[in-house]
């Protein structure tokens, strides 16, 4: 029953942060940090009510994109292109409708792909020694710089910006401070919850006052219309599931999950060459809609098996569970039941509820898009100051979510890969570390008779390759 209690009040969470212009699960998360002390007695707690935060604001954030036009994070911009036209239109019902099914299938089925198979992955990971990990962590690192950024060289910029926040703290090998610059303050490196806030929540926050003032479209015969909207879902089943499967494979892959609807909207359009979008048509909004939570799902399984964060708030899931207790990344983990099935009853259960929640609450949650967005982002942006500050208490805490935020505000103008940044700054170590190992433990004819290592490799290098070769190609998520 507690637990059953503790997914209700991540998915009313959720969806009331989801309903916020350019929140999203990311900020959503970062925010449970001003209360993380709530699941000291059982780390398990936390973990429901994480897992049932980031289902709920995945679906509660299409109301923002829908009904404005304005994205209720990035992985709904895609949504605006027909689901805003159908708004103006006089159809805003039959476009929630569309979304609410669309989320809540994908949701439910690639929920329980994604967490229902994470045991029988083990024997996979057991595969992986230290050159295939290696490399493993050195393709994450090429996918979210490379695939993601249209400048080989701005890339490379991310990748060693990243590398060296990451390395700021105690040397591992040595024990001595590095890169701490006197200060006792950065011998225990950087805080992440200072690098999210800083790289994505800030800017996030500021860049949403340059997207217009849009008043919610008005919602006219709901209940009809909300039904039109479901059985235009069960018409277009093929390309809500097609856009699912693109949505939960995008997430899988570092960097690439944030841009898994806009995958999925251009597969639609390209597998209905006779139908015209971006004029209202339901078709393009159901394509893209199934990847959001399908996404999102994905997302989450390097993050569990490798402590690779594949998203943003895949990090912020991964920094908040260790700061349960959870040990996410560590294979050993797929051995404990109970947190195998609290993910994947958590995920599917408030996916489930946030479908009857905001399909019975639509008209409130309208009421709180007519909020000025200065309102709530001023009060978001006071709790992420006081979630940092509660750090240590010191004004260093000020100090470094301020650099935090230049740099994030820096890269998201010169569209530098802020997931690149943070993906290396998580992994630096362990991937330094591993490298050495590698060096020490294997000679490079060995390497060479490994068929996974040299797979990998060859995904590396391609991506360099393609990179370098193919200016001004990438997908440009900054």
């Amino acid at each position: 029953m507690d637990y059953a209690l503790w997914c209700l009040l991540g998915t009313l969470y959720g969806i009331l942060l989801g309903v916020i212009p350019m929140a999203g699960a990311g900020t959503a998360m970062l925010l449970v940090f001003s209360f993380a002390g709530y699941f000291e007695p059982n780390p398990y707690y936390g973990l429901i009510f994480l897992i049932s935060v980031i289902a709920a604001s995945s679906t509660a954030d299409s109301y923002t994109s829908l009904l404005t036009g304005i994205p209720g994070a990035s992985t709904t911009a895609a949504s605006i292109i027909d689901g805003y036209k159908m708004s103006k239109n006089g159809e805003a019902a039959k476009a929630i409708g569309i979304a609410m099914a669309d989320s809540t299938f994908n949701g439910i089925f690639f929920g329980l792909l994604a967490f229902a198979l994470l045991p029988f992955y083990a024997p996979v990971i057991y595969k992986f020694g230290v050159p295939e990990l290696f490399m493993f962590m050195t393709l994450s690192i090429a996918s979210v710089a490379f695939i993601v950024s249209k400048n080989f060289w701005l890339s490379c910029c991310a990748i060693l910006i990243g590398a060296f926040i990451g390395l700021i703290g105690i040397d591992p090998q040595t024990q001595g401070p590095r890169f701490a610059f006197g200060t006792l303050y950065l011998q225990d490196g950087v805080p992440i919850i200072m690098m999210i806030a800083g790289l994505f929540g800030v800017p996030e926050l500021i860049s949403g006052f340059h997207l217009g003032k849009n008043r919610p479209a008005p919602i006219n015969n709901y209940f009809a219309q909300l039904f039109s909207g479901f059985r235009a879902t069960l018409r277009f089943w093929k390309d809500s599931v097609r856009g699912g499967f693109i949505g939960f494979v995008a997430g899988m892959l570092p960097g690439v999950g944030p841009v898994g609807d806009m995958l999925a909207y251009g597969a639609t359009v390209k597998a209905n060459p006779k139908e015209k979008f971006g004029v209202g048509n339901p078709r393009g909004l159901a394509g893209c809609e199934g990847a959001n939570n399908a996404q999102k799902a994905g997302s989450l399984i390097p993050t569990v098996l490798f402590g690779i964060p594949a998203s943003p708030f895949a990090a912020i899931f991964m920094a908040m569970c260790i700061t349960f207790g959870l040990d996410v990344g560590n294979p050993f983990m797929l051995e404990d039941k109970k947190f195998l099935s609290l993910l994947g009853y958590g995920f599917v259960g408030a996916t489930i509820l946030t479908f009857f929640i905001c399909i019975f609450t639509s008209k409130l949650l309208v009421k709180i898009l007519e909020i000025p967005y200065p309102i709530y982002a001023f009060i978001i942006f006071a709790i992420i100051i006081y979630t940092c500050q509660s750090y240590t208490g010191l004004y260093m805490d000020y100090v470094t979510l301020a650099c935090c935020s230049v740099l994030g505000l820096f890269c998201f103008k010169f569209k530098i890969s802020r997931p690149a940044i943070l993906l290396t700054y998580i992994i630096i170590d362990k991937w330094l570390n591993l490298g050495q190992q590698m060096d020490t433990m294997y000679e490079i004819p060995q390497l060479m008779t490994r068929p996974l290592f040299l797979v990998l490799l060859s995904g590396v290098l391609f991506l360099v390759y393609r990179s370098i070769t193919q200016k001004n190609k990438g997908i440009d998520y900054a």
